[in-house]
C-alpha cells in the first residue's frame, strides 16, 4: 500500500516526472552505458567435462557424453569432430539445464 501511495504521488506530480527524466538522461543512461561496457567484453571460457556412460537400454554400449559448465556469455556451440570434420549423424544434445550450466 504505501509503494502504490508513493507511486500515485510520484505519477501526479509533474515537477518529480521531469526530475526523473531529467536523471533518465544525466544519470541512468551515462551510467548505463558505463556498465555495459564494463560487462559486454568480458568472457569465461566454459568448464568441460568428457566422460564414457553406459545408457540404460541404448543401443550402444558406452556413449561419450561432453557437459560444459560456468560459461560466459551464456550462448555456447558445442560440436563433436572426427578426422577434422563436424559429426551430425548419431549426436544428440541437450537444453539448458535447470541450474543454468
Amino acid at each position: 500500500a504505501h509503494g502504490v501511495y508513493n507511486a500515485e504521488l510520484r505519477n501526479k506530480d509533474p515537477n518529480i516526472l521531469q526530475q526523473e527524466r531529467a536523471q533518465v538522461e544525466t544519470y541512468c543512461k551515462h551510467n548505463a552505458e558505463l556498465y555495459q561496457s564494463a560487462i559486454a567484453d568480458k568472457t569465461v571460457a566454459p568448464k568441460v567435462k568428457l566422460s564414457s556412460v553406459n545408457p540404460a537400454g541404448g543401443r550402444h554400449p558406452a556413449v561419450l557424453m561432453c557437459s560444459a559448465y560456468r560459461f560466459y556469455p551464456h550462448w555456447i556451440k558445442v560440436s563433436w569432430m572426427r578426422n577434422g570434420e563436424v559429426v551430425k549423424t548419431d549426436v544428440t544434445s541437450t537444453e539448458e539445464m535447470p541450474n543454468g550450466d
